[in-house]
C-alpha cells in the first residue's frame, strides 16, 4: 500500500504549516525508515520496538502506538519496501513503453541503487530466511513472490508474441526474478562494493534475456 503524499497548509504568516495528519504520516514513515535499517542490521529475530525507537530516536510508546506490536511494525516496514520498489518501477509510463522496454526497466530497478540498495535486499533476505519457519511471513512473501512472476510473465508472452517465437513465460519470468534474487545475495556475500556486485547481476540478466530475445537486449 503506498503512503498519502503529506499535504501542507499556510499559517496566518502565509508560512507553510503541515496538518495533524501529515504530521502522522511524516512520522510513520520515519519510523518505518527505521525498522528497515534495523531489520537490514539484525534480522528480523534480532529487531524489538526499543531498537527501533532508538534508531528512529524516539520513545518506545511513540513506536507501539502508530504500529501496536512488533509484527505490526516488521510487517509494515515489508510493505513499506515493496511499496518503494513498486514506486521506482512506476516511473516508466507502462501504457506507453514495450514489454522489451518494461523488462529492461524493471532490471534496471533491480540493480539500482536506492531501489535495491544493501539495507532494503538485507529486509528481503531477512523475511526470505524466516518464511521458511513462519507461516504468516512465508504467505506475505510469497503474494509478493507470484505477482511479481505474473508481472513479468505478462511482459515476456507479450515479447514473444511480437516476435513469433514460443517461449513458456511463467517459466522464463521465474527463472529470471530466481536469477536477481540469487545475484542480489551474491552482492552481500562476496568481497566486491555493492557498484561491483550490481553491475554484474545487472549484466547477467541483460545476458539471459539476450538469449531468448536477441534483437531486443
Amino acid at each position: 500500500m503506498t503512503e498519502p503524499k503529506p499535504r501542507s497548509r499556510r499559517n496566518a504568516t502565509g508560512t507553510a504549516q503541515k496538518s495533524r495528519d501529515d504530521q502522522v504520516v511524516d512520522r510513520r514513515r520515519s519510523l518505518l525508515k527505521a525498522a528497515v535499517k534495523v531489520i537490514s542490521k539484525r534480522g528480523l529475530t534480532g529487531v524489538t520496538i526499543n531498537s527501533i525507537a532508538a534508531e528512529a530516536k524516539c520513545s518506545y510508546g511513540v513506536v507501539a502506538f502508530h504500529f501496536q506490536s512488533k509484527e505490526g511494525i516488521i510487517f509494515a516496514a515489508l510493505d513499506h519496501t515493496a511499496a518503494e520498489y513498486e514506486a521506482y518501477l512506476a516511473r516508466l509510463n507502462a501504457s506507453e513503453r514495450g514489454p522489451a522496454e518494461r523488462i529492461r526497466h524493471m532490471i534496471d530497478t533491480d540493480f539500482s541503487r536506492k531501489a535495491a540498495g544493501q539495507d532494503s535486499i538485507a529486509l528481503w533476505l531477512a523475511f526470505w530466511a524466516e518464511a521458511a519457519r513462519v507461516p504468516n511471513f512465508r504467505k506475505r512473501c510469497a503474494e509478493l513472490r507470484i505477482h511479481y512472476n505474473d508481472a513479468v510473465a505478462q511482459d515476456i508472452a507479450e515479447l514473444a508474441q511480437q516476435r513469433g517465437i514460443h517461449i513458456d513465460a511463467g517459466q522464463a519470468a521465474l527463472t529470471l526474478n530466481a536469477m536477481i534474487s540469487g545475484l542480489w545475495v551474491e552482492n552481500l556475500l562476496l568481497p566486491i562494493t555493492m557498484a561491483e556486485g550490481q553491475k554484474r547481476g545487472h549484466d547477467a540478466c541483460m545476458a539471459y534475456m539476450r538469449m531468448l530475445f536477441p534483437q531486443d537486449f
